[in-house]
């Protein structure tokens, strides 16, 4: 593991969507990336499954700051990038019973390894497909609650996690046969707080991430 970064380490904020500009250019990609997952074929909506970082780089090439510059499309611990060793840690302005204002991610030099086990996991629920013949879709929301914690436990990127997670969710939750409501949006942020407290409890308590997917994806049939 690596060593804990230096509280100003954490001060350097990647934000990929710093100006007005980059923020309409972004939701515009947003948008575009939402219709093209609707209309991709069952292989290519696997392989993104397996890999999101072309994903990432299609919303957010050329708004990388400059002390990142390769940071669109590229996870944290990359050998040989500007963010081989770059920290990441979760703020939270919002003020929320029981939620931390600041959670530190996993190790950048850990990333690489965790996603491709990620990655893993996302394959195998594609082909297992579980929940998806039951009334409930109880094994189905557990699932994508497990696999919702993991992505946010790791997070990645050095910026952009959320919109990768809110095209990707949809993506697989379909294969498990649900589908997410009109409210659901990629480049902001549908839900509030308790998503972040759900995601904060999950170790202890799972099942408060899954109640929350079912807020926004409900079955499809």
């Amino acid at each position: 593991m690596s060593a804990a970064p230096a509280p100003s380490d954490l001060t350097k904020v990647c934000n990929f969507r710093a100006t007005l500009a980059a923020r309409n250019c972004v939701a515009a990609r947003c948008a575009q990336a939402t219709d093209s997952l609707a209309a991709m074929a069952a292989p290519a909506r696997l392989h993104l499954l397996g890999d999101t970082r072309p994903l990432h780089r299609t919303l957010f090439d050329g708004f990388a700051p400059l002390i990142w510059p390769d940071a669109a499309g590229t996870y944290r611990g990359t050998p040989g990038t500007s963010i081989a060793a770059a920290p990441r840690a979760v703020f939270l302005a919002r003020k929320v019973p029981g939620l931390r204002r600041r959670d530190l991610c996993l190790p950048a030099a850990d990333v690489p390894a965790a996603m491709a086990a990620l990655s893993d996991r996302l394959r195998r629920l594609w082909d297992d497909r579980p929940g998806r013949d039951t009334p409930f879709r109880d094994a189905a929301y557990l699932a994508l609650s497990e696999a919702t914690a993991q992505f946010f436990t790791i997070h990645p990127y050095m910026d952009g996690n959320g919109h990768i997670w809110r095209l990707v969710l949809p993506v697989l939750a379909s294969r498990l046969g649900l589908s997410p409501r009109a409210e659901w949006t990629v480049d902001q942020r549908p839900y509030g707080p308790e998503f972040s407290l759900a995601l904060q409890w999950h170790r202890d308590h799972p099942t408060i991430l899954a109640d929350q997917l079912r807020r926004w994806l409900t079955p499809s049939c």
